[in-house]
């Protein structure tokens, strides 16, 4: 694996707000990034993720789990990312997330083997991007820079064979395809659902997603997210998520309490 500063790192009941570019960004591989709140930031950016990671082909294993993104709408409202999975990164997954009122709320950008299961969309738009753009304009890439970054560590070894089984293959399975991503159980109210590019559609799996239908939100009015226990979402296998628990909480340390 790679040096401990960069395999393993945890982020997590944090409150980040109110800044001029991306609240988290990370890199390397196997880090959790789970019950964070973060909302009004990438205020002085377009091209910007809330949370961000790009052109790796190896940065894989990190799961970004339990947050809760809002209000996220880049420079002069004209658009960001909330999670952004940029040129190309692979093998990350984002599940069981809340995300209200966020531009591109989602955004695999060409990446491969990346799973969006079980998150929460209100009125995003897209909830979900997923294009394809190492066939295209982003191409030069897959044989330059994301080659040397694969060729850099000994990803056909132990342990990244046996970590990532996809990974010691990738240079004869098409590479520049975004192969093996999958959008599953997911809840999508308000907004728009999707915003798939023609040549990665037929690559992308979509499963027992909830999509313009009620899902019985306890109080949606009051950004109460849980789920009644005759929603539809639940007969179609998505499990609940404890909104309760994201964010900060309160702790001996913590120097004021409530925060506002």
């Amino acid at each position: 694996m790679q040096s401990p500063s960069e395999t393993g790192n945890r982020a997590t009941h944090n409150l980040i707000n109110d800044a001029p570019h991306e609240a988290i960004a990370f890199s390397g591989n196997d880090h959790i990034i789970e019950f964070n709140e973060i909302h009004d930031v990438c205020t002085e950016a377009n091209d910007a993720g809330a949370i961000y990671a790009g052109r790796d082909w190896t940065w894989r294993g990190t799961v970004i789990r339990h947050n809760y993104l809002h209000d996220i709408s880049g420079l002069g409202g004209n658009g960001c990312m909330g999670m952004y999975l940029d040129d190309m990164l692979s093998g990350t997954e984002i599940s069981g997330n809340v995300f209200r009122r966020v531009t591109m709320a989602v955004f695999i950008g060409g990446g491969r083997d990346n799973t969006i299961a079980n998150n929460i969309f209100v009125d995003c738009k897209p909830a979900v991007h997923v294009d394809a753009r190492a066939m295209g304009w982003a191409s030069y890439h897959v044989h330059t820079t994301m080659k040397e970054r694969l060729e850099a560590i000994p990803y056909q070894q132990a342990p990244w064979r046996d970590h990532y089984p996809n990974l010691p293959r990738i240079l004869d399975d098409e590479p520049a395809l975004p192969k093996g991503n999958v959008v599953a159980r997911n809840i999508c109210v308000g907004g728009e659902w999707e915003d798939i590019e023609d040549e990665a559609r037929p690559l992308v799996r979509f499963e027992a997603n909830l999509v313009g239908q009620d899902p019985r939100f306890v109080d949606a009015a009051h950004m109460d997210f849980r789920l009644r226990s005759d929603s539809p979402a639940l007969k179609l296998g998505f499990q609940p998520i404890a909104v309760e628990e994201i964010g900060l909480y309160q702790d001996e340390r913590r120097a004021s309490w409530p925060v506002r």
